[in-house]
């Protein structure tokens, strides 16, 4: 019976993980812009969560951040825009921590 209930309760945490491209179609829940480069954006955002950076054939960067489930909490695509960066955020359910925004470091953009 207890194998039974590990396994619903499994399949329930799993369907309720986000999935990459679910995420990443969503509006984005707030836009940054920041004065330093699509690299520079990245790779902090990269480096402080522990996590790998996509790169994108057409210079943009997407960073991820998953749950312990592997379902994504957060994504950051990150644009070039003149000599810095846009930032997309996008929050598909809460973290613990906000070290993120160090290195977006601005406020919303209202574009």
């Amino acid at each position: 019976m207890s194998r039974r209930i590990f396994g619903a309760f499994a399949i329930l945490s799993l369907s309720a993980c986000a999935s990459t491209q679910a995420v990443l179609t969503k509006a984005p829940t707030a836009v940054y812009q920041s004065t330093h480069s699509v690299k520079e954006v990245a790779f902090c955002l990269g480096n402080k969560n522990n996590t790998s950076v996509l790169e994108r054939d057409d210079g943009s960067r997407v960073v991820l951040i998953k749950n312990g489930y592997g379902g994504v909490s957060l994504a950051f695509s990150i644009y070039p825009e003149g000599t810095g960066s846009r930032i997309e955020y996008r929050k598909e359910f809460g973290t613990i921590g906000g070290v993120w925004k160090q290195c977006v470091g601005v406020e919303p953009w209202q574009g």
